[in-house]
């Protein structure tokens, strides 16, 4: 599985070995948090099945939803790569029954220091996450229906027109109050873009909804 994984598809045969002796296997029930933010950050994690959601908190009691990782995607490392800090600068819930491996930095960081291979693939990996949340941010000046349509257009990428998500989901993911992003996905439902079932959202007219985000 590691060796699917990027960054680790390019590392030298053998170079591994010493990373998966130390891996470990972590199964979380929905809801678990993986890891907090602010909290010392001892371990890389890399998603083996389920679906991992990267919050940061905006206000005592309001999140927003980063990012979300899927098997065989590393997480909980790149804002660490460094040195920058030794804390989680956000936190990791499952989203579903989810396994994951816990690798030590101790293993990872000798591993990205010993090869180049794994260390411009790390690199690499962080700057498209940075692009990733750099549109984020941009998409936050938006208003909310567009912000929606963006992001089930996104999941759509990787899960296509049978979109796995609940309502409260979308809201962190939206960055809205999830009254208000359940307003705006009634909206999309009255028109015939989406239909919504218990935890999924059917997108019925990817057209339709790319002219909701505005095209992009």
């Amino acid at each position: 599985m590691l060796a699917r994984t990027v960054p680790f598809t390019d590392a030298p045969p053998g170079e591994l070995e010493p990373l998966a002796a130390s891996a470990q296997l972590r199964r979380y029930a929905s809801g678990a948090q993986i890891f907090i933010e602010g909290e010392r950050s001892p371990a890389t994690w890399v998603v083996v099945s389920g679906r991992v959601r990267i919050l940061t908190f905006l206000a005592a009691s309001r999140t927003f939803q980063i990012e979300v990782f899927g098997p065989r995607q590393l997480f909980g490392v790149c804002c660490r790569i460094g040195g920058a800090s030794d804390r989680y600068q956000c936190t990791a819930i499952a989203e579903g029954p989810t396994t994951a491996v816990r690798l030590p930095d101790a293993a990872f960081f000798s591993l990205f220091r010993r090869s180049a291979d794994v260390a411009r693939a790390s690199c690499e990996l962080c700057a498209r996450r940075l692009r990733g949340m750099r549109r984020s941010v941009r998409d936050a000046r938006l208003g909310v229906r567009p912000r929606l349509a963006k992001v089930l257009l996104g999941l759509r990428t990787t899960e296509g027109d049978e979109v796995r998500a609940t309502r409260h989901a979308l809201a962190a993911w939206v960055g809205a109050a999830p009254e208000t992003v359940f307003r705006a996905l009634a909206d999309l439902r009255a028109r015939g873009i989406v239909v919504t079932g218990r935890g999924t959202v059917r997108i019925l007219d990817w057209r339709a909804l790319a002219a909701e985000s505005g095209g992009d």
